[in-house]
């Protein structure tokens, strides 16, 4: 009868906006510590929805679709990505709800935490061409007429120029289009084994891949399923993401015989040491502890990892802007002492 309920819900329910980054960490932490508390998931929903005012819309929509028969996993689809909506899926089938609420709370926050970093190492470099890219719109609207009013002759070299700078800018338009072009003839998976083997950037996403695989699959044992189990269910998934396309690819593997360890220590996208975990045949539950401890141990590394990149690219960046600013000084100066040399002549 399930379809049913989805059905009603798609007729009869207005799109609500999805909760924001920030906001989507604290719902599920502070549900799943409501949860622990001893409350009911309706009054839960009702606490939270009295001390966020801004979530009340969003909070009634869910809390109307349960009211109507449909479960908690399909009422939060809009609000979380379908690898959380199966933990909670599977948390509420065996009874572990509060405690996965929780872990995808934390989970989520070390996310955020994550794409900060990220960020960070991004908006050095932005901010670095955004003022070169100032000064060269400067130079050629504002300083170069000048010049040229200075000297007569210098209306060839200007077209050289900017012939150069023509074929320069259509070659880095090329290269990016020739670059997307191959990067969008990839499946997921191909395009993150590329991305692996990008020097400087390649161990941080191996070490990406491998906390979220490690902190996904420990927040998925813990209620008391297999790791066969949980790879069947993502797998029947529609969606073309890189997890659904990582999931089936191992699923794949599992059903050709290979074992669990054997597969990951093949992956170039995975730490080998998280191999030595699947080959002491723990019980789902004792395994989720012990992958929830490894990865705290790979987001420490991630963090170790992203701030050494940062403070690589701080000083390469600075060097690149310095060359490009004495360039641009020397294309400054130069006209100027040619004009300043023919007055003299």
């Amino acid at each position: 009868m399930q379809w049913i309920s989805k059905l009603f819900r798609k007729k009869h329910v207005k799109p609500i906006k999805s909760f924001s980054s920030h906001d989507r960490v604290l719902f599920f932490q502070e549900l799943g510590e409501l949860l622990q508390s001893g409350y009911s998931l309706a009054q839960s929903l009702d606490i939270l929805a009295s001390a966020h005012l801004k979530w009340q819309d969003r909070l009634n929509q869910i809390i109307d679709d349960l009211n109507h028969g449909i479960k908690l996993h399909i009422a939060l689809e809009p609000h979380a990505n379908h690898q959380i909506i199966l933990q909670i899926k599977l948390a509420d089938q065996h009874g572990n709800l509060s405690q996965t609420l929780v872990a995808i709370g934390q989970s989520l926050a070390k996310l955020q935490q994550q794409e900060n970093k990220v960020a960070q190492v991004m908006r050095y470099p932005l901010i670095l061409l955004g003022i070169l890219g100032l000064m060269l719109v400067g130079l050629k609207y504002f300083l170069f007429p000048i010049l040229n009013q200075w000297q007569n002759e210098t209306t060839t070299v200007d077209a050289l120029n900017h012939t150069y700078a023509y074929l320069f800018i259509g070659t880095v338009v090329l290269l990016l289009f020739g670059v997307c072009m191959i990067w969008r003839s990839h499946t997921p998976r191909q395009r993150l084994i590329l991305l692996v083997h990008i020097p400087i950037i390649g161990k941080i996403v191996e070490t990406i891949t491998t906390y979220q695989v490690a902190q996904q699959l420990a927040i998925s044992l813990a209620s008391g399923v297999t790791v066969p189990e949980i790879l069947d269910d993502i797998s029947h998934s529609h969606k073309k993401d890189m997890a659904v396309a990582l999931v089936k690819h191992a699923r794949q593997s599992l059903e050709k015989g290979e074992t669990i360890e054997a597969y990951v220590l093949k992956q170039p996208y995975l730490n080998r040491s998280l191999a030595g975990y699947f080959a002491r045949g723990h019980e789902p539950r004792v395994l989720a502890d012990y992958l929830a401890y490894y990865a705290k141990t790979q987001f420490q590394l991630l963090m170790q990892q992203t701030d050494r990149l940062i403070g690589t690219l701080q000083p390469l960046f600075f060097g690149i802007i310095g060359l490009a600013i004495v360039g641009l000084y020397m294309s400054m100066l130069l006209p100027m002492y040619q004009s300043i040399g023919g007055l003299y002549q």
